[in-house]
């Protein structure tokens, strides 16, 4: 059987992508006119220069907890913006099953072409399709994918957080999408249930290969909501699955539905979690930006 040796998540944001002199570029939604928020005086390049350093130390430490384990295999769970699922179909749960794919790290906000800056990595394909069989004897219907439409490849939910976490793209992997971003998207609810049921298949699947899952996303933003992302993060940290399965929709809402990514890899490692950091990274006094957060749950 295959061996889940960890889970993880982590952000995955444009502000990792750019350090905060370059934060301008951003769509920060002026035209919007938005209240100014109290408090958000503090937030001087320095404290934003403190806070994206804080991030790349955890991702630093992230990418070592991984490399520790050393996985076979990494499972990425994603969202995709009408990158490779579009309006024509937008299946809530997709598993990429070909036998590799490219993903691109480039920035629109730096008029990068999509082209450009793709790395390739090779998808266990077996284990891929093993998933789809096992989930579908569980329950569930997931789609299926052997080629991506999109000019950069996977999404940037899945380029980023490789290209961080395995820079020399030396592991294989499974994409597995999700479309938290566009509603109707699973319940949270659906996300506990995805979770647990993909970590019982996989042990139930044959084969040696070390696996750990990895979320990608969140936490809240474009409007960052520390409040919401505290209560999330003491769910994690007690391993409260209840908490997380009764969020509402309604919060889940633009990059913070994200969290659906995190909830199913909390849920597969069914356990107390440990973060690692967490960090409100404001790019306004308005309150917009992406709160970052970084964590693993350890299964041995």
């Amino acid at each position: 059987m295959a061996n889940l040796v960890g889970c993880a998540a982590m952000s995955h944001a444009p502000q990792l992508m750019l350090n905060p002199d370059s934060w301008h570029l951003l769509n920060n939604r002026q035209s919007e006119a938005l209240p100014e928020k109290p408090g958000l005086e503090k937030e001087t390049k320095e404290a934003k220069w403190a806070k994206w350093n804080g991030c790349m130390d955890a991702i630093a430490r992230l990418r070592a907890k991984i490399d520790d384990l050393n996985p076979d295999v990494l499972i990425v769970v994603g969202d995709d913006q009408h990158e490779n699922l579009v309006d024509d179909n937008m299946p809530p749960f997709t598993i990429f099953i070909g036998e590799e794919v490219e993903a691109s790290v480039s920035l629109r906000y730096l008029n990068q072409s999509k082209s450009e800056n793709r790395t390739k990595y090779h998808v266990d394909s077996s284990l891929a399709k093993a998933l789809v069989d096992g989930l579908m004897d569980e329950g569930f219907d997931p789609s299926y994918s052997k080629k991506t439409r999109y000019d950069g490849g996977l999404g940037h939910a899945f380029a980023r957080v490789l290209k961080f976490l395995t820079p020399q793209a030396n592991r294989s992997i499974v994409p597995v999408m999700v479309n938290t971003y566009y509603p109707p998207a699973p319940s949270a609810k659906r996300c506990v249930q995805f979770g647990r049921t993909l970590a019982n298949v996989l042990r139930e699947t044959s084969g040696n290969q070390n696996v750990v899952i990895v979320a990608s996303g969140g936490l809240s933003h474009t409007k960052i909501n520390e409040s919401l992302d505290e209560g999330f993060i003491a769910a994690l940290q007690k391993n409260n699955l209840d908490y997380m399965a009764a969020m509402r929709a309604s919060d889940l809402v633009e990059g913070t539905s994200e969290i659906r990514n995190w909830i199913i890899s909390a849920a597969a490692a069914n356990r107390p979690g440990t973060m690692l950091d967490y960090f409100p990274l404001y790019r306004t006094t308005t309150g917009v930006g992406c709160a970052m957060g970084f964590a693993h749950w350890d299964l041995n």
